[in-house]
């Protein structure tokens, strides 16, 4: 039936289809038993961690028997001041208060889960500055303060996983800068917190060590990605905490959980030996910073460390700016501009009301309000999504690819699965159809080096198009929202990253920006939710995430251009005083 050479055609066809398939099948089983060896290998190493973690607790809780529950309560019972005061006066030890706070963080973990590990070596730092006190040597201004750390952030001997299991194991060889001159100060870390797999989530949660609860409300997030530290905090289980913030990570948590916080501009602690999120990424830089009850503590805090040139001695790449007592002296009135509503994603009802409130206390300061409006928001998003992910989400899908995360993250890096052209195709039908924000989001993504390059000269322009304006109109600072919503459900925030454009705002141009408590989501928010927009899905999401809120705590932010940080701190404290009577 078949010519000679059809036939070796066919054979040839045949043998060609069967080799093709034997290596595809090939390379697909090899994978796959790598993979599973890859899994195992991640188990093992997870399993032994959350055993190194029971013993660790373990280890805390008979440390904490050291001292009686009466000296414990004493001392949770002193805030961050009078607990200053009394180290100085020698009213406890060092040593009794590493024991003390070992207990109410244990006690403050029970309900919230934040504790990664405890730092041993605390133990060790508290006799040793015991035994200089002893000696006659004068105690540094932080004397034996307890101080908790984000676990991203480098403390020697000590992993910073990131949430990753593949890098369990994996010691830091050198303290942060901040951490280091922390330390000198006379503080003393004492226990680890925990953060979101990739810290790029604003909530708080990982395959490690679980989910972080909020201690205002149970299946609530703390935020992210310092929501271990806000938690501990807010919880009782720390004074003060050392977070970092490359979009919102600081001042969310801080806000969510109803504590202060301020992310300089990042210039002004060394980010030597950070880790990030993703690492190599310009314009767009993490920021480490304070977290406390109060933002006179975290005023205190940088006035310390920046009353000497510490930080651009350790890093010549820190300008030497030493705290500017001016901007911060009391009385001090500043032109603010203020906005509700950014342009891109309009915050829910008890979000807006604690800003007018906010306004209304600082103009009663003597303050001037000046209505403002942020330049270009929309594009501004764009621009923030792909200088963040850098290389279109390649890294953050190699490091998920390669490791154990919850199912929902795997859910969130899907669209950066799909090819660019395909991604902005769908955008263009998503405009079409009136969808104007998620064709933006659509459109993020640099498909060349070009464009990348173009966003980073886009972004610069617009750092000096906000200052202009501003200088313009003769404005020293910024009011705005904190947040579109109170504190959502653990997995509210993976589906909701376009609604961190507040906090993300200060990140791309740089200003150092602080949030403080200004009030409390009310039946009052509760009942105008029911007129809040459904126009398109985020919307609708942002709405379900802020139903039965009543109580949850709300902040206001306030930012400035780069070294005006003391009067953001200035501005933010005469908001929480004056909010509190």
């Amino acid at each position: 039936l078949f010519q000679p050479h059809s036939r070796v055609h066919v054979t040839m066809s045949l043998l060609f289809i069967s080799t093709i398939s034997i290596v595809l099948l090939s390379y697909y089983f090899i994978r796959r038993e790598r993979r599973k060896t890859q899994v195992a290998e991640l188990e093992e190493k997870i399993r032994q961690r959350r055993n190194e973690r029971e013993s660790d607790l373990k280890w805390a809780a008979e440390d904490a028997k050291k001292i009686s529950e009466e000296t414990r309560k004493k001392i949770g019972a002193l805030d961050f001041e009078q607990l200053r005061a009394a180290l100085q006066r020698g009213d406890y030890t060092c040593s009794d208060v590493v024991s003390a706070y070992y207990g109410l963080a244990l006690e403050a973990n029970k309900d919230i889960n934040a504790i990664v590990l405890f730092i041993k070596e605390s133990r060790q730092w508290a006799a040793e500055w015991d035994e200089k006190a002893k000696q006659g040597e004068k105690k540094p201004p932080l004397f034996g303060m307890p101080v908790s750390i984000k676990e991203c952030t480098d403390m020697k001997g000590y992993d910073q996983t990131r949430g990753y299991a593949s890098a369990i194991h994996c010691p830091a060889e050198h303290d942060s800068p901040l951490v280091a001159q922390l330390k000198e100060l006379g503080m003393i870390p004492f226990v680890q917190t925990n953060v979101p797999t990739s810290l790029l989530s604003y909530t708080c949660g990982n395959s490690i060590y679980g989910w972080t609860e909020n201690p205002h409300k149970k299946g609530r997030t703390p935020g992210g990605s310092s929501g271990g530290e806000s938690a501990l905090i807010a919880a009782g289980g720390s004074l003060l905490g050392i977070g970092g913030d490359v979009g919102g990570s600081i001042r969310t948590p801080a806000v969510y959980t109803g504590i202060a916080g301020i992310k300089p501009s990042h210039l002004r602690f060394s980010s030597m030996h950070s880790k990030g999120s993703v690492p190599g990424r310009p314009l767009i830089n993490a920021s480490d910073g304070p977290l406390a009850h109060s933002i006179d503590t975290c005023a205190e805090i940088c006035k310390v460390m920046w009353s000497t040139n510490w930080q651009s001695e350790f890093d010549p790449y820190v300008p030497p700016v030493l705290w500017r007592q001016d901007l911060y002296e009391e009385g001090r009135k500043y032109r603010i501009g203020y906005y509700l509503d950014d342009g891109w994603f309009t915050p829910t009802p008890g979000c807006v009301r604690v800003v007018e409130e906010a306004k209304a206390v600082l103009q009663a300061k003597g303050h001037t309000l000046i209505p403002y409006a942020p330049p270009n928001m929309p594009e501004m998003y764009r621009l923030f999504v792909r200088s963040v992910c850098v290389d279109g989400g390649a890294y953050l899908i190699n490091l998920m690819d390669n490791d154990i995360v919850p199912p929902k993250f795997l859910e969130t890096i899907l669209p950066m699965r799909i090819p660019i052209l395909i991604q902005r195709a769908a955008g263009h039908v998503a405009g079409l159809l009136g969808y104007d924000r998620i064709q933006k989001l659509c459109q993020s993504m640099a498909r060349t080096t070009s464009e990348l390059r173009e966003s980073y000269a886009a972004i610069e322009a617009y750092r000096h198009t906000v200052v202009q304006e501003m200088q313009k109109a003769g404005i020293d600072l910024l009011l705005c929202p904190a947040a579109v919503m109170p504190a959502p459900p653990h997995e509210g925030p993976l589906d909701l990253s376009s609604g961190v454009s507040y906090t993300a705002l200060f990140n791309m141009i740089d200003f150092g920006a602080g949030v403080c408590r200004a009030g409390t989501w009310s039946e009052e928010d509760e009942r105008k939710l029911a007129d809040y927009p459904t126009t398109d899905l985020w919307y609708t999401m942002t709405k379900n995430f802020s139903k039965d809120s009543v109580g949850l705590p709300l902040g206001v932010q306030v930012a400035a251009p780069p070294y005006m940080e003391e009067a953001v701190l200035r501005v933010l404290s005469d908001i929480e005083h004056g909010m509190k009577k």
